[in-house]
C-alpha cells in the first residue's frame, strides 16, 4: 500500500484524533508514533501526516526532546483562551433569539451529561459549539470547537469536584427564568471568570 495513500491518510487522521478527543493522552505526553501505528493497524507514515495535521489544530506540539506531544498549556495560555472564548459566546448569545436560546438549552437539560471528568468536560464543549451553531456562522461554530478542543486536557485536569462541575452545568442549561438570555450571558461570563481567576492565582504562586 502507498504511504501516500489518502483513504488511509485521513482514516489514520481521523483515529488519532478520536485517541485525543477520547482523553487518552495527558498534558505534556509525549506522543509513541510506533504505539500509534500499532493501535490503528498503519506505518508511521500516515501517523506522522495525521500528528502533522493536528500541530495545525494546535492539539499537537514539537517536543524539545524529540518528536511530538500534547502540549501543557500555562496560566498565561489558559487565561487568553478563555478570555477569548468567554468574548465570542457572549457575542453569540447577545444575537441569539430567546426562542432559540430556550430550545437549545432544554436539549442539553434532558440528555445525560455523565459522571466523569471527561464527559462532563466534552458535555459543556457541546453546549458552546451548540450556541455557536445556531449563529449559522460557520467561522464561529469552527473556532469555538477548536478551542473545546485545545482546551479538553486543561478542562479535564480543572475537574476535580464532579458534583460541583455537574451542578455548573445544571445551572447553565436551566431555562427556567424570566430573561433566559440575560441568565445564559451572566452563567457564561460567571464560568469563565472563575477559569480565569483560578489561573491568575496559580501565576501569583508560580512568580512567588
Amino acid at each position: 500500500m502507498s504511504a501516500f495513500d489518502p483513504i488511509t491518510q485521513e482514516r489514520v487522521y481521523h483515529a488519532v484524533k478520536g485517541d485525543y478527543l477520547a482523553g487518552i493522552f495527558q498534558q505534556g505526553m509525549q506522543l509513541d508514533i510506533q504505539g500509534i501505528a500499532d493501535r490503528h493497524g498503519a506505518s508511521k507514515t500516515p501517523v506522522r501526516e495525521a500528528v502533522h495535521r493536528l500541530m495545525g489544530e494546535r492539539l499537537v506540539e514539537p517536543d524539545p526532546k524529540g518528536g511530538f506531544r500534547i502540549p501543557h498549556l500555562g496560566p498565561d495560555d489558559l487565561i487568553h483562551i478563555y478570555a477569548w472564548n468567554a468574548h465570542l459566546l457572549l457575542s453569540i448569545t447577545h444575537s441569539m433569539k430567546a426562542s432559540v436560546l430556550r430550545q437549545t438549552l432544554d436539549r442539553f437539560a434532558a440528555l445525560n451529561m455523565g459522571d466523569t471528568p471527561l464527559a462532563l468536560v466534552s458535555f459543556t464543549g457541546a453546549i458552546f459549539t451548540a450556541f455557536a451553531e445556531t449563529s449559522g456562522n460557520s467561522e464561529a461554530t469552527a473556532t469555538i470547537g477548536n478551542i473545546n478542543e485545545r482546551l479538553l486536557y486543561s478542562r479535564i485536569a480543572e475537574t476535580t469536584d464532579i458534583n460541583e462541575a455537574a451542578r455548573e452545568l445544571r445551572t447553565l442549561t436551566n431555562s427556567a427564568v424570566a430573561d433566559v438570555q440575560k441568565n445564559v450571558r451572566r452563567r457564561i461570563e460567571s464560568y469563565h471568570v472563575r477559569k480565569i481567576e483560578r489561573q491568575q492565582r496559580l501565576k501569583e504562586e508560580n512568580q512567588r
